[in-house]
């Protein structure tokens, strides 16, 4: 997958979701599961497998300025 800015640089394809159940965390979908993340600068490496019934996931559409760090593909 090429970025906009033309490389052939390769992300990873991650699908954030608001969880309303417990503030300051978000529910990330990729290739390998769901994961509770804390939104933070850095969260993504202190991620956790989430396990549960979350209900009514709504896509994140604000990350409020936060970069979760998340890896290239391949990488972690």
């Amino acid at each position: 997958m090429k970025n906009p800015r033309g490389s052939a640089r390769e992300f990873r394809l991650v699908t954030l979701y608001e969880y309303t159940r417990q503030p300051h965390y978000w529910i990330a979908h990729d290739e390998d599961g769901y994961w509770l993340v804390p939104a933070r600068n850095g969260g993504w490496h202190e991620r956790e497998p989430f396990v549960g019934h979350a209900v009514a996931l709504r896509p994140l559409r604000d990350m409020q300025g936060i970069e979760l760090g998340i890896p290239v593909a391949g990488g972690d």
